[in-house]
């Protein structure tokens, strides 16, 4: 999936004839060039345009804006100014390449988050990106389920959909997705917070998608991110089912994946959730949920996210339950032993135990 990204060279260091060269030497493709003037209010400017106090060269003299499309964008982690965190690699080597030693006079974006920010704070966004827009949920999904490598579900509230449902500003989805950057560059999705954000190396992934006009939320959930235990996350996935033109978690994991977002997500069970649990003969939510958790060896987790809520009472209990199951295997163990005295037949025994465990 495409992604848009910008160079800057803030001094017009590099002749341009040496940077088509070397974008093309990166299989980036040039989009276009954009001549910029001396920037107005330079120091306001550029504080925002690096989100802390700045009032250097940068902006000072005319600079010039390199617009590219990188169509294999790949995502790892690096050592950034905003500490280790997963960038578009090709872009970041790009400009550590680029740059002199101990200069900041080249400017790169390392994610699409990052060039639309940057766009914006340059007064350039509506003319210079091409924004995404969908016109109903169906065609939202229509996009996902055409990308190969990217595998999602809708986690919950998936009733109605796509037809039945009104895009205003109650309507959200909560997706699982395997691949974070991918399903954001797919979406084209914008962040909806200007703090904490993890394209920034924090926590927040909550974004809005143009639908209809309107600006919907999405919270773009992915493997590794403790929302679920990874293990979990990955079963969701990999057992998910279609539903219409949408892919949704199977029965067992639609139920104990809500079950636990009801629990230790949040401090109240909605009336909707309880309905279903209900349904479904689930009556004491706590040791049905603790009974699962334990059966699959799934970990109560704490979200990255911390706007997320994360309940530890069911984790405790968990643990108390692990403890008395083996308090009482071990009173087992010694009634059976009691009276035997030889090693062998201990043995014997022993694997029979075990062996109907």
């Amino acid at each position: 999936m495409n992604e848009q990204h910008l160079i800057i060279d803030w001094i017009n260091r590099i002749p341009e004839k040496g940077m088509k060269i070397y974008i093309k030497e990166r299989k980036l493709k040039l989009d276009k060039i954009i001549y910029m003037e001396p920037l107005t209010n330079k120091g306001d400017v550029i504080s925002r345009f690096y989100n802390q106090n700045v009032n250097d060269f940068r902006g000072a003299t005319k600079f010039t804006i390199y617009k590219i499309i990188d169509e294999n964008p790949i995502y790892d982690y690096r050592n950034t100014t905003k500490g280790n965190r997963k960038v578009n690699s090709k872009m970041f080597d790009f400009k550590k390449f680029l740059r002199t030693p101990g200069s900041y006079d080249i400017h790169t974006t390392d994610n699409i988050q990052e060039t639309k920010d940057n766009l914006k704070v340059l007064e350039l966004y509506k003319e210079h990106y091409n924004q995404r827009t969908f016109n109903n949920i169906r065609d939202v999904f229509d996009l996902l389920n055409s990308i190969k490598n990217l595998n999602y579900v809708v986690l919950r509230n998936f009733e109605g959909y796509p037809d039945e449902i009104s895009i205003d500003e109650h309507f959200d989805v909560d997706l699982l997705v395997s691949d974070y950057y991918l399903a954001k560059a797919v979406l084209d999705a914008d962040s909806v917070q200007t703090e904490n954000r993890y394209e920034d190396g924090s926590f927040r992934i909550l974004n809005q998608v143009i639908i209809n006009e309107q600006k919907v939320w999405f919270d773009l959930r992915f493997i590794g991110d403790d929302y679920y235990d990874i293990n979990f996350e990955k079963e969701i996935l990999a057992n998910k089912i279609e539903d219409k033109n949408f892919f949704i978690p199977n029965k067992d994991n639609h139920l104990y994946s809500l079950l636990y977002h009801a629990l230790i997500h949040k401090n109240n069970v909605a009336n909707n959730y309880k309905t279903i649990f209900e349904e479904n003969n689930l009556i004491d939510y706590k040791e049905a949920l603790i009974h699962y958790m334990t059966y699959k060896g799934f970990k109560f987790v704490k979200p990255m996210d911390q706007s997320v809520g994360y309940n530890t009472i069911l984790e405790k209990n968990k643990q108390e339950n692990w403890l008395s199951f083996i308090k009482n295997e071990i009173t087992v163990i010694k009634k059976i032993f009691k009276n035997i005295k030889t090693s062998s037949y201990f043995h014997d025994v022993t694997y029979l135990r075990i062996g109907k465990k």
